[in-house]
């Protein structure tokens, strides 16, 4: 009997011992980014950078104004062409872009929303043959004036963008305009557009809420408010402790290519005697949000900075922005040719990578009246 008991406390013994080796390792992996991975690359990476090449294109002409108007007449045609075929589809889409173009007169950013639809609707072979009919008009039709002849004042009810029409998107969009006035806060003070923060946040809130359905239907959804994390990634942003660091400490190195200028070294100062504590409450505030998009936008800062430091802008790509987002500092590397992708979403209708449901939302129409379009 004495024997057997000297055997469990052995083996409780080791069972513990085993258990805090790994708990420590958890934690270790955690704090010094070893959990961070880089993501598995889109499999539409080569739509949105060929994409990428063709708005160059156009943003070039747009700025030189007279110069090459053919060129820009040649889009401007195919763009109105393409908001007919998705119009035959969902006028509630191909109001959304027509809106944003009569506004902003961007065929740049009209060619972005486009390809936002034409990316989600790749299955559907008689609206691809549509869209490449598009590209290689040589009918000589005016699409401006054929659109402009239809109707999409009456919305179809159904949204392109299959998460907009779900349960979890309407908690979400009512918990953002909520948060409307402090996200604006915290994207103004730090020099960057609401929009984007807004981007990350629908990603990160799309993942919680699809992943914990059952929470989401007993408290999310009739509260309509936001998931907020205190687990390894913290609050509504999803940011892990260790980004949190690392986005304090860049706030202070002159010598980093994150560095922000003088005038941003205090946007993130703790002033308690336990940092670590302050920190977690700043970012896992339930009935205030502001740090949390606060620290979001200095972390997507840092990585604009470091991007156009290096030579590259990548302001106006948030599929990208999404994806360093996501994977976090050690795996932005500024190149020429950025990757999209980053960890996998699962929503009711499929598999997203994080970049591409960044850019999804972002060029989706929604929630564009209390976060309007940074145009290029």
């Amino acid at each position: 009997m004495k024997y057997k008991f000297k055997k469990i406390i052995k083996f409780l013994a080791v069972f513990v011992f085993c258990y805090l080796i790994f708990l420590g390792c958890g934690f270790f992996a955690v704090k010094y980014g070893i959990t961070n991975t880089p993501g598995a690359i889109d499999a539409n990476n080569d739509k949105f950078q060929k994409n990428a090449d063709i708005i160059k294109g156009i943003s070039r002409v747009e700025a030189a104004s007279d110069s090459n108007i053919g060129f820009i007449e040649k889009v401007k045609n195919e763009n109105f062409c393409k908001i007919s075929a998705i119009g035959e589809i969902s006028k509630l889409n191909a109001k959304r872009i027509l809106a944003t173009y009569q506004k902003t007169q961007s065929d740049s950013l009209s060619s972005k929303m486009i390809l936002a639809v034409v990316l989600r609707l790749k299955d559907d072979i008689a609206f691809q043959n549509r869209i490449s009919n598009c590209e290689n008009n040589s009918s000589g039709i005016d699409y401006a004036s054929e659109v402009a002849k239809k109707d999409f004042s009456q919305n179809d009810g159904q949204n392109i963008f299959t998460w907009a029409n779900e349960a979890e998107w309407n908690a979400i969009k009512s918990g953002v305009l909520k948060d409307k006035e402090v996200i604006n806060k915290a994207g103004n003070l730090v020099g960057i557009e609401p929009r984007i923060i807004v981007a990350t946040l629908i990603v990160e809130q799309l993942r919680l809420f699809h992943s914990q359905r059952e929470l989401f239907k007993k408290f999310f959804e009739p509260l309509k408010i936001l998931g907020n994390s205190t687990k390894i990634s913290l609050g509504v942003m999803g940011i892990k402790e260790a980004t949190a660091i690392d986005t304090e400490k860049h706030l202070k190195d002159f010598g980093s290519p994150y560095y922000l200028g003088i005038q941003s070294e205090h946007l993130l100062d703790l002033n308690s005697g336990d940092p670590a504590q302050e920190r977690f409450s700043h970012l896992t505030d339930d009935k205030d949000h502001y740090y949390s998009y606060l620290y979001g936008a200095v972390y997507l800062k840092e990585i604009l900075t470091q991007w156009k430091n290096a030579g590259y802008d990548i302001k106006y790509r948030p599929e990208i922005i999404g994806t360093l987002f996501n994977v976090g500092f050690p795996q932005s590397k500024p190149n020429p040719n950025p990757k999209v992708g980053g960890s996998k979403i699962g929503i009711s209708d499929g598999e997203y990578s994080f970049g591409s449901l960044a850019y999804e939302f972002y060029y989706s129409g929604e929630l564009t009246d209390d976060f309007p379009y940074l145009t290029n």
